[in-house]
């Protein structure tokens, strides 16, 4: 497998991490459709990128050949990013919006 195998990984945690910025700058301008909206959007790139994880890790269970380099190391990395991102996201926007009774 070549970089271009762990770009979509590295490409769809990018959009996670994107759209929860703008859901969380939503949330802090108590903008609730805008937040749903924006989170939503992450959650469905989150799930696009676990898919791709999932690629990865299938073709290692098969026995194919998946060289462990900086590029899959890093690819790896953003996904795990991206899910910690999208729950803190969460969490926080959650938090605020139910602090102001929204």
């Amino acid at each position: 497998m070549d970089i271009s195998g762990f770009m979509p990984l590295i490409t769809e945690s990018a959009q996670v991490k994107n759209y929860a910025f703008e859901a969380l700058a939503c949330a802090k301008n108590n903008d609730v459709e805008g937040y749903k909206e924006k989170i939503n959007k992450s959650r469905d790139f989150l799930i696009k990128a676990h898919e791709e994880q999932t690629n990865v890790l299938t073709l290692n269970a098969r026995d194919e050949e998946v060289p462990v380099t900086v590029y899959l190391i890093h690819a790896m990395d953003h996904v795990s990013n991206a899910q910690m991102m999208y729950d803190l996201t969460k969490e926080l926007a959650e938090i605020h919006l139910y602090k102001k009774g929204i």
